[in-house]
């Protein structure tokens, strides 16, 4: 399955190759440059690293639907002070990746980082991942990817839900890597360490690049233990997540 970003752009405007690739050098330098290669396809940019090829096609239309503006507020960049609204946006790069590697940790990261690269260099208004149902803030987007070498803020949306007493996280986007997605379960006090502790556990799960097994325990320290448990998801009965919870 391919690799899958759409890059929203205020209007519609050609994407200079060699500026992409240059901004890649520049966010990236320790990486593998990213090459840019004759499309055949008219209107269709080609850019090659390694056994991956991305594909950038520019749309002059807004993601069908209203798609990315509702998944702005499932990207964790909507959750500061004032939130994020999709600004208007006239058009979108459809940045797709292609190759065996872009269901493994390695693929996806080259994908987003050439994403990031995309994002940069185009004057971007948001990020629109799909398949973690979530539109990202430019800046935020680009800061994850550069700043993490395994951007989870990026790859999963968050499904939150909240009562007086405790909060619920729910990830939106493991099944890029097919892995299940996580529900936490914390108290409502401690919102924003369970948000922490949250990403480690995807981040974790990512690395170790399998399920955790039903009942072995996870914790930010050797003292805490929380069983993992296995439920459907509170968003799709028919879909299996990995529930941790910190209250019972």
């Amino acid at each position: 399955m391919p690799a899958l970003s759409f890059v929203l752009l205020e209007a519609p405007a050609p994407v200079d190759p060699a500026t992409v690739v240059a901004t890649f050098a520049e966010l990236f330098p320790g990486e593998p440059a990213l090459v840019h290669q004759p499309a055949a396809a008219s209107g269709v940019l080609d850019f090659r690293s390694g056994q991956l090829s991305t594909f950038v096609s520019t749309m002059p239309v807004p993601v069908p639907g209203q798609e990315a503006d509702a998944a702005a507020v499932r990207s964790v960049s909507s959750f500061r002070k004032g939130g994020f609204t999709v600004p208007r946006h006239e058009a979108h790069l459809l940045v797709t990746t292609m190759g065996v590697e872009t269901k493994t940790v390695a693929g996806l990261v080259r994908h987003t980082r050439v994403v990031a690269a995309i994002t940069r260099a185009s004057g971007a208004v948001a990020v629109y991942e799909g398949n973690a149902g979530a539109t990202h803030e430019p800046g935020f987007y680009v800061r994850a990817v550069t700043g993490s070498d395994l951007p989870m803020m990026v790859w999963n949306g968050v499904s939150l839900a909240r009562t007086p007493e405790r909060v619920e996280l729910l990830s939106l986007g493991m099944g890029q890597l097919d892995l299940p997605d996580l529900l936490l379960v914390a108290p409502a006090s401690q919102g924003t360490v369970a948000l922490s502790f949250f990403f480690d556990l995807l981040a974790y799960v990512a690395r170790r690049g399998a399920r955790i097994p039903e009942g072995e325990t996870v914790g930010r320290d050797e003292a805490e233990m929380l069983a993992v448990r296995y439920v459907p998801s509170p968003l799709d009965e028919q879909a299996e997540v990995a529930r941790v919870s910190m209250v019972d």
